[in-house]
């Protein structure tokens, strides 16, 4: 139930941003017949019951899967609305109080927590929604059980069905029934005014719009919690209203079309047929709404002409195929570069007069940090601090719109209109998205463009400002790495200088990855004396459980994990001496345990780095988690 209530969710998001659609194109189309409004509204009813879509580029859907509907064990969830403003934004305080949910307990184990109690509370909402239904049917069936049928020598017109019926509690006319609807009516109307108002009624059942509301009804008791499609619904009643006004005055005369007037008005002549028209509280009833609205569309109608209606009629379809279809997962998979490191793939451009060159095999490595940060590496021959193995915090990314004019003008003058097999125009014409990253030194002012391509290519310039005058003197085609990445924005959440803040520890533990042969446990904190301990406890065979002791070589790889994770422990947990790796016998507790015992004296000496004062800023932490990959490649 829980994975039906995710899916339920994010098709009621991808259907609000098609509610958003229509009333912007309803207020486009608003001299265009009403049916077309009530077109694109079924547009909305079609993505709240196909639990699938196509994908296609001419989607304007931002993301077809806005809340995650699974996790991995060490993820928590992240919003993916296709907004990379809300999403940057919302994402890390989601994260943050996500984590402090979650004491205990992992990511995915939280969320499937959170989600059963939110679908008591759905399951709840949508039954009192039916419920609601159903009463106020029988309430409104109770009222009417006295009327009468109107006699067949008082219809208007002999074709008419004898399914009209007269109540003195009817102050307005109404439909009600599905498979055999009624049309009630008060007593006492003129000829005429019964004319008008057993036309409108009958167009209502020609469009079938007692089925279409109570169909529509039913969709919004099981999307209650959603509020764009309360007002989807309200709008498409209102709309269902207006089109069967025009259906009825399509083909009336001016007088005939003046005396429809005069009935909405509450007039026949100069007598007053009924009282204030009130909106009939029944889904299953068809009553009329807003008169106000009504007596101005009929009063201003003019018959639309032809040249008009087409492109109406066209837009309908254009809205159909955009709306009614997801975004390529390839282009919202490139929607943005931020959160990973990369590798020069391939050098795309170096300007010729300088003495030094780049290959692949020299050029440093690059990290877009999620909070939009560039970083360098600085272990290259030609770096800023030579030889330190650290990264150089390059400055912020900051997006701008290059075109070719700007790229034409940093690159070096004198050289052709060519990047290797890149041109400047196709780099400009097929940038999807750019940032701006300035780097003042003191002898000159670097700076870097970022150039997300349409097609998912990432490339990096790498220039000088020259006497305020640009110069770019390489450009890079960007891969990124391969190494399994860590979520730094959630270990950084829980930094503590504390040992015994069980809750961190807790979240920093169940938030790293570990070897797939172990099973984990539990974690204990030792916090009565120096050195401060904390130890994981797995289970796991017993002849698993041998080749750790052995240091088999099909064993360094997760060896070389658990280092890593200790690592993190360490730049994380200030006061944490010691990390223990408890591996128990799956099927027999009883046995001895290995323990695999990690120090901080030995990751200081493994790593070469003071580990907590390396990772005091988010930017600092995720540059750490990079070089911890590179120390120990295989974890």
């Amino acid at each position: 139930m829980t994975a039906v209530f995710l899916k339920l969710l994010n098709m009621s998001i991808t259907a609000g941003w098609i509610a958003l659609a229509v009333m912007g194109l309803r207020m486009i189309l608003k001299k265009m017949p009403k049916h077309f409004t009530c077109m694109l509204w079924s547009l909305v009813g079609l993505r709240l019951i196909l639990p699938f879509s196509v994908e296609s580029i001419f989607s304007l859907i931002p993301s077809a899967e806005t809340i995650p509907e699974t996790l991995s064990p060490g993820e928590l969830p992240e919003i993916h609305s296709g907004i990379t403003a809300f999403d940057r934004v919302a994402n890390p305080a989601a994260k943050a109080s996500f984590s402090r949910l979650s004491t205990g307990r992992s990511g995915a184990e939280t969320l499937d927590i959170l989600t059963k109690y939110a679908v008591f509370i759905w399951l709840a909402g949508m039954c009192l929604m039916l419920c609601y239904l159903l009463c106020s049917y029988l309430r409104l069936k109770k009222r009417l059980r006295c009327a009468v049928r109107l006699p067949a020598e008082s219809l208007p017109c002999r074709r008419l069905q004898n399914n009209i019926w007269q109540s003195e509690f009817v102050d307005s006319p109404f439909i009600l029934g599905l498979i055999k609807p009624r049309i009630y009516i008060p007593f006492h109307l003129s000829k005429d005014v019964l004319t008008h108002v057993l036309a409108h009624e009958n167009a209502h059942l020609d469009r079938k719009d007692h089925l279409t509301k109570a169909f529509a009804f039913c969709l919004l008791s099981v999307y209650w919690f959603h509020p764009l499609l309360w007002a989807a619904y309200f709008l498409l009643c209102r709309d269902m209203e207006l089109a069967c006004d025009e259906k009825v005055i399509r083909n009336y005369q001016e007088e005939e079309r003046k005396s429809y007037l005069l009935s909405l008005i509450g007039y026949d002549g100069k007598e007053k047929f009924g009282k204030k028209v009130q909106l009939l509280t029944c889904p299953l009833s068809f009553g009329e709404v807003d008169m106000k609205e009504r007596i101005l569309r009929v009063k201003t109608w003019k018959k639309p002409a032809l040249w008009l209606t087409l492109p109406a009629l066209a837009l309908c379809l254009i809205a159909a195929l955009c709306l009614l279809t997801d975004p390529k997962e390839g282009t919202a998979a490139a929607q943005e570069p931020f959160g990973s490191p990369y590798q020069v793939e391939e050098i795309l451009y170096a300007a010729p007069w300088y003495d030094f060159s780049f290959t692949p095999d020299n050029t440093p490595l690059y990290a877009l940090t999620s909070g939009y940060q560039l970083l360098e590496s600085t272990d290259t021959p030609i770096a800023f601090d030579q030889g330190d193995g650290f990264w150089a915090l390059c400055g912020e990314a900051k997006e701008i719109r290059p075109d070719k004019k700007t790229l034409e003008h940093a690159i070096a003058a004198g050289t052709e209109d060519v990047v290797q097999n890149i041109s400047i125009h196709t780099l400009a014409k097929e940038n999807k998205k750019a940032w701006r990253v300035d780097r003042p030194e003191q002898e000159y002012d670097i700076f870097y463009y970022i150039m997300l391509q349409k097609s998912g290519d990432i490339y990096l310039s790498y220039g000088y400002n020259e006497a305020e005058n640009p110069q770019i003197r390489w450009i890079f085609k960007l891969s990124a790495l391969e190494e399994e990445t860590l979520s730094a924005d959630t270990l950084y959440s829980q930094r503590t200088n504390y040992i015994g803040n069980n809750s961190a520890v807790g979240n920093i533990i169940y938030n790293l990855n570990f070897p797939e042969d172990m099973t984990y446990r539990q974690f204990a904190l030792q916090t009565d004396k120096g050195p401060y301990e904390v130890t994981i406890t797995f289970s796991l065979s017993e002849e698993d459980k041998e080749c750790y002791a052995g240091k088999a070589s099909d064993r360094q790889k997760e060896i070389a994990l658990l280092q890593k994770n200790a690592c993190i422990m360490f730049s994380l947990i200030e006061n944490a001496g010691i990390v223990n790796f408890k591996l128990t016998d799956e099927t027999d507790e009883t046995k001895r345990p290995l323990t695999l015992v990690c120090t901080r004296q030995w990751a200081v000496h493994e790593t070469n780095r003071d580990l907590w004062h390396e990772s005091e800023t988010p930017e600092q932490f995720e540059a750490l988690l990079i070089k911890l990959n590179e120390t120990f490649p295989n974890g």
